[in-house]
């Protein structure tokens, strides 16, 4: 096989929750196959911290530009900075997300409506903004970052496991309707991966063996894991995949 073919050089890849240790895995592993990276999510100084040290590996072109996916006009000012910057949007990651651990009957719709805001709504009017530029460049990869708990349940996290079926759908409609462009969309669905977002959950009282317990490999994965999946997807190695759902759940779902 060509390895060639995983390179990203000449690409444009935007990566929102990219301050975030599974986002910042994806930009880092971009940012080594050469592409040019946009990290973003809410806080300037976070970015500026991640692509720092995301250019101390790579060498590559790294900018954070902050932006709230959860508000539209935030998403429009995100993209049209970076076609005034960079002229041009090849790959897009959508890995942001927000939860909540409550029982359905005690959620309120506030809850309700900031998770579906930043984990449904946020990247798929993102994704309608950069699909026309996508279409008029030939193509492109949209690669969203799903949850194994689209695909099955967890106590106390029902609202984000609504939200995360929501978006393994969505990938298929994006897929079927912007295809005929050359635009493939893909979706990535991990269960626990060591982050600073799950150790909190995994650390709590009998949870980490519980969960342990349910994979067949007797270990969880880490953002680098994610990121591999993601380059193989954003790459010319798929240049025929769409409308994947690529679980990494040690077998959590069997």
């Amino acid at each position: 096989m060509d390895v060639s073919k995983f390179s990203l050089k000449g690409k444009v890849a935007l990566i929102i929750g990219g301050a975030g240790d599974i986002g910042k895995a994806i930009a880092e592993t971009y940012s080594v196959a050469g592409a040019d990276v946009i990290i973003s999510s809410r806080k300037q100084e976070n970015l500026d911290k991640a692509a720092a040290e995301i250019k101390n590996v790579s060498g590559g072109k790294v900018v954070g530009m902050a932006a709230h996916i959860g508000k539209l006009d935030n998403s429009k000012a995100l993209v049209d900075s970076i076609m005034k910057e960079f002229g041009r949007i090849d790959i897009v990651v959508n890995s942001s997300g927000s939860s909540f651990m409550v029982p359905l009957t005690d959620v309120e719709e506030w809850q309700w409506d900031n998770v579906m805001s930043v984990n449904v709504k946020g990247p798929f009017f993102l994704c309608k903004l950069i699909a026309p530029i996508m279409k008029a460049q030939g193509g492109g990869s949209i690669i969203n970052i799903t949850s194994y708990m689209g695909i099955r349940t967890e106590d106390t996290l029902g609202v984000y496991c609504i939200s995360k079926a929501a978006v393994i759908h969505m990938t298929r409609v994006m897929a079927k309707e912007w295809g005929k462009w050359n635009i493939r969309v893909n979706s990535i669905a991990p269960a626990w991966v060591h982050s600073r977002l799950s150790d909190p959950f995994l650390q709590m009282p009998g949870v980490n063996d519980r969960m342990l317990s349910q994979t067949v490999i007797g270990r969880f994965g880490e953002p680098d894991d994610v990121a591999a999946l993601a380059l193989y997807l954003a790459s010319d190695a798929a240049k025929n995949q769409t409308a994947g759902l690529f679980p990494l759940d040690y077998g959590m779902l069997t």
